[in-house]
Formats: C-alpha cells, structure tokens, sequence
C-alpha cells in the first residue's frame, strides 16, 4: 500500500494447501514426495510463478506448474476449486478457499507434511479517512468477529494435517 490511499488492516493468514480430488488420486495416484509431482497433472494462474515448498525435513524445492508434464492453466480462482474438485488435476489452494471442500472429501490434500514458505494474508482495505462510515466500520467489525479471531478453516488445517499457521 506503498503508492495507495487506502489503508490496511490484516484480517487473517492465507495458507496454501496442495489438494486433489480423491477421483484424481485413485487414478494418477497419490505422490508420496516433492519428486512425484513432476508426473501428475499440475494446475495453476497464469501468472503463477515457481514456489517453495519446505518438506518435513526442512529441504526446500520449487513447486513449478510449468515443469509438470501436463498442466491446467485457470485464471478464476472459483473455476480454478471446481476443476480441482471434478479432478482435472493437483493445485495449490488457499484454506479459506477449499477448507468445506477439505472437510466433505470432495478435495484431499496432497503431501500435507509440506508447507508454502511464503508469508501471505488476508487484508481488509478501506479508505484513509479520520472517519468511516458506520456502514463501513460495521462491516469491518463484522469480519474480524467472524474470521480474524477465529477463522473458521483453521480447525481444517489441523484435522486434515499439514502445517498449522505460524
């Protein structure tokens, strides 16, 4: 918010999970490490670029859509949940995004010992003002009750393993 006349106000963490249909996982199987991604179908946003992974041991590697021998590119984020769910492939998710779908079994996550090393959040952006509209702060309140003190996917990072937030 360097160059913005909004202010910020961070409302919760944004893990990414790795998760795939249980349909998907019984017909490509299920990859036990990182070197096993490079034979399934990876999906990814267009400008995805490379990430690191940690894995249990503290080694970090890149988790490259682009290295995959096959991949799925989606530039919509609800799209990019529903080709995951009907199985097109293995994708990053963040929690808030696929935590219903995580608990229903319509998605697994896949090496769920890994964890992102990246830093991301949820923010709530609004005007700088000295004052905010009653509607505006209302809203706000609303949001940090409901999802920044208590994020309601958190408890499905802990029941579906995999890093818990930092």
């Amino acid at each position: 918010l360097e160059d913005s006349s909004l202010r910020g106000r961070k409302l919760a963490d944004d893990i990414r999970v790795l998760c795939a249909s249980p349909g998907y996982l019984e017909e490509y199987g299920h990859p036990d490490a990182h070197e096993d991604l490079k034979r399934h179908r990876l999906m990814a946003f267009g400008d995805t670029r490379a990430r690191r992974l940690v894995s249990p041991s503290g080694e970090t590697f890149m988790f490259d859509p682009a290295a995959a021998n096959g991949r799925l590119i989606i530039d919509d984020g609800h799209s990019h949940r529903l080709a995951t769910v009907a199985g097109a492939g293995i994708a990053a998710h963040s929690i808030w995004s696929v935590h219903d779908d995580l608990s229903a079994g319509r998605l697994v996550r896949v090496l769920n010992d890994y964890r992102f090393a990246e830093d991301t959040a949820l923010w709530l952006l609004y005007p700088q003002s000295h004052v905010l509209s009653a509607k505006v702060r209302l809203f706000m309140d609303f949001l940090l009750d409901r999802i920044g003190r208590k994020p309601p996917w958190k408890k499905t990072v802990s029941n579906h393993g995999g890093a818990t937030p930092r």
